[in-house]
């Protein structure tokens, strides 16, 4: 089983903009750092990161987002988060701990 990769939705900016909030007020919200946010908004401009996001992350803006719009957090996760299959073969390999 191939592992999933989460990502931001593309539309995560108009999203968060819809709910009455800046990308910064909402990072506030979520408990992250904006510099967080715009890292998974732009992951181009971090070529050292590998991944997406963690799942912890996810939830969080899942959790936000859900109280600000009132909405349930699983409707929240799937406007927000995209689940893709990582694509295992084009990864370089874990270091081998020592």
């Amino acid at each position: 089983m191939k592992p999933t990769r989460l990502e931001l939705n593309p539309q995560f900016p108009i999203l968060v903009a819809r709910a009455g909030l800046s990308l910064r007020a909402f990072a506030r919200r979520a408990g992250l750092g904006f510099s967080t946010i715009m890292g998974l908004m732009h992951p181009e401009l971090h070529p050292g990161r590998r991944g997406g996001m963690q799942l912890r992350t996810a939830w969080l803006l899942a959790n936000a987002y859900s109280e600000i719009v009132r909405i349930d957090p699983d409707a929240a996760f799937a406007l927000l988060i995209i689940e893709r299959r990582a694509d295992v073969s084009t990864e370089e390999p874990s270091p081998r701990p020592r």
